[in-house]
């Protein structure tokens, strides 16, 4: 499958699982959730983690942060939906929809951290080589 097929699909299922997000937290009945995952905070953070990752497959020429941010408002978004359709809205929903969409973040945050030292490693290693090799003079005229 080509890159632009592989970016059509991945925002396929980005609108589709954005849908049954905003169906399930403000159409649905309340308590909707709960038959499928038996916390709701859960069921947040489950959702805006796959939608985190569904993200980063659409758009990959965008910073993750910023996706991951994006990701974040439309929490926010949809807990104002929320309370405009009557349902609770609850702050601690925005801090599982963060934390869904961080933690796809984390795991590229800690490879950057170990890169760290294996590029300081290497650098160490070349400056080492090129000290110990002998200096060459210019040949004479």
């Amino acid at each position: 499958m080509g890159p632009v097929r592989l970016k059509f699909a991945a925002r396929f299922v980005l609108a589709a699982g954005a849908l049954v997000c905003v169906w399930g937290t403000t159409i649905a009945p309340q308590g909707f959730e709960s038959a499928i995952v038996p916390w709701d905070k859960a069921a947040h953070f489950i959702a805006f983690w796959g939608l985190t990752i569904a993200m980063f497959a659409a758009f990959p020429e965008r910073r993750r942060f910023d996706l991951a941010m994006i990701a974040v408002l439309i929490g926010c978004g949809i807990e104002v939906a929320q309370q405009v359709t009557g349902r609770d809205a609850e702050l601690g929903d925005v801090a599982a929809d963060a934390a869904g969409a961080f933690a796809v973040l984390a795991p590229i945050w800690l490879e950057r951290l170990r890169a760290v030292p294996r590029r300081e490693r290497r650098r160490r290693a070349t400056l080492s080589a090129q000290a110990a090799r002998p200096a060459t003079r210019p040949a004479s005229l």
